[in-house]
């Protein structure tokens, strides 16, 4: 199996050093000329609680995506893994990869937040754009060193709907985009080679809810966690916290409701679970500020703001919380 992997952080190494593992044909697609240079030369490796596990230079290869060719190399890629920040899934971006894709080659998206299906089915017409949630946990301690911080469960599924305020009902999906149909039983067969790669993966056959499950977990931890600068455990340490998380998914529930969007019945106890089994780990967004990186907080509680305005519900927490992030960074 072929796969390209555009965006060589934490995560888009660690599954594609653990497919190289598994043998499959693996190259990477990175941000700078340096780290295309520093893994062909050196390669990297990938800590894990049963060991290390050592990538060579040779058993993968690595290049800029400013060198991405201008027109295919004639040999078809099954697989396109989008691991960039949804904040980067933009027309440069875009135009540089759409030719790595071929015929029939299925393009899935590992972003957090919700608008982007759309903007990659735009660029990708007729190649299946299928989205992928994971609870697996990396973080880079080097530049050529991933730890997995934690394993967990990948569900890929195709998207019914492209729309960030669509409705999840008949209507919703009768009115779905889908450029490039999907096929099932490619993209179950991906799902099994993750597998033997060494990660748990599912397919799903609901996607969207999937989506929005994370969607509303993402909104009530990510921003609050960026804000107070603290691990995701943190949250419930005070009663202030907790409201503020409660206010937060009490919103969501009722933009979802709003929209006709399945939502779980008591929110609260998934985001508390969550904050609880994830009690030391540092939120993305979080990282990104302490980074003085750009968040993603405009595609996730932004997003969210869109859906209530778009419904007229109110949702003064998300509102809120969305502006103190984006004037976290000053541009």
């Amino acid at each position: 199996m072929k796969i390209e992997i555009i965006g060589a952080g934490a995560l888009g190494l660690l599954f594609g050093g653990m497919l190289v593992h598994a043998g499959e044909r693996v190259r990477f697609w990175t941000r700078t000329p340096e780290q295309s240079e520093l893994l062909n030369g050196g390669g990297f490796c990938i800590e894990q609680r049963d060991g290390t596990m050592e990538l060579k230079p040779g058993s993968f290869t690595a290049c800029p995506i400013d060198y991405a060719p201008t027109e295919s190399d004639g040999e078809n890629t099954d697989w396109l893994f989008l691991m960039t920040k949804q904040r980067h899934i933009e027309r440069p971006l875009l135009q540089q990869t759409m030719k790595l894709a071929g015929p029939g080659t299925g393009i899935l998206c590992f972003q957090n937040g919700i608008g982007h299906v759309e903007k990659v089915r735009g660029a990708f017409p007729g190649n299946p754009v299928y989205a992928a949630i994971t609870t697996e946990g990396a973080k880079l301690a080097d530049k050529n060193r991933v730890v997995r911080s934690a394993t967990g469960l990948t569900k890929i599924g195709y998207p019914l709907t492209a729309d960030p305020a669509a409705v999840l009902s008949e209507k919703g999906r009768a009115n779905r985009i889908s450029p490039g149909e999907p096929n099932l039983k490619t993209a179950e067969s991906l799902a099994k080679k993750l597998t033997q790669a060494g990660f748990q993966a599912i397919l799903s056959n609901d996607i969207d809810t999937e989506i929005y499950g994370k969607l509303l977990i993402n909104a009530a931890i990510n921003p609050l966690t960026a804000l107070l600068r603290v691990p995701n455990g943190d949250l419930l340490l005070s009663e202030n916290r907790r409201q503020l998380l409660e206010q937060l998914c009490r919103e969501t529930m009722q933009i979802y409701l709003a929209h006709g969007i399945p939502c779980d019945p008591d929110p609260y106890a998934r985001v508390e679970s969550v904050c609880r089994s994830t009690a030391g780990n540092t939120s993305s967004m979080l990282k990104d500020v302490l980074q003085g990186e750009v968040t993603e907080v405009d595609y996730i509680n932004g997003r969210l703001v869109e859906m209530a305005n778009a419904a007229k519900v109110s949702a003064p927490g998300h509102e809120t919380v969305w502006r103190l992030v984006r004037a976290l960074h000053p541009a």
